[in-house]
């Protein structure tokens, strides 16, 4: 899964880079640390435990100051681990062991910004988003000693809003971002319905020049 996820980002960037030459003080980037709250089958059934081993990265296009388009990509990682317990296996068997589940995701989605007050010098600057995608996904379970990974994608989809504080006066690319994200992922594999959770982020936001 890491080799995908590089030989993809890596494309990207080239991508970028090449726009970048004709219009790159239309660029911005947007780093963010991401605490993930699962919801739904992924909390009931698999790990029911905030994940606060997060962050996020987005490069995008500013088509003007209420609008923008980019790529963004991160990292989540779930971990949990319960108490000894007995656990049925095939044919009849009962093993007494402790569980662990894990549960790394990438996502990689294209995602557009919209600023309702991006043309004003307000303080305050609240914004609404939304993006669409794929989730890398690397699972893991162990009970005991016996277990393993397993790799795959998901179609990913996710809403958000919050609000930027710009640094300085005037309109400017650079400032703190503040939201909340609500994640979808069509994931259904290994007793797993749905990888849906909630995201609570906080970052900066600057231009690329």
């Amino acid at each position: 899964m890491k080799k995908r996820f590089v030989i993809l980002m890596t494309v990207c960037a080239v991508c970028f880079i090449g726009l970048s030459a004709s219009a790159q003080e239309k660029f911005k980037m947007e780093l963010s640390y991401n605490v993930s709250v699962p919801v739904g089958s992924f909390k009931n059934d698999y790990i029911g435990k905030t994940s606060f081993r997060g962050g996020t990265g987005m490069i995008s296009y500013t088509f003007n100051p209420k609008f923008s388009l980019g790529l963004s990509s991160g990292y989540q990682n779930y971990y949990q681990k319960y108490g000894r317990q007995l656990y049925k296996l095939d044919g009849n068997q009962t093993v007494s062991a402790v569980l662990t589940n894990s549960m790394d995701i990438v996502p990689i989605l294209f995602r557009g910004t919209f600023y309702p007050l991006g043309t004003s010098t307000s303080m305050v600057q609240p914004y609404v988003s939304a993006g669409a995608g794929v989730n890398l996904i690397n699972y893991g379970q162990y009970l005991g000693e016996f277990g393993g990974t397993e790799s795959s994608t998901a179609f990913a989809a996710q809403a958000g809003a919050g609000i930027k504080i710009p640094f300085g006066k005037g309109p400017t690319q650079n400032g703190i971002k503040i939201g909340a994200t609500y994640n979808y992922s069509n994931y259904n594999n290994n007793d797993v319905s749905k990888l849906n959770n909630v995201g609570i982020n906080a970052g900066v936001i600057f231009g690329l020049k």
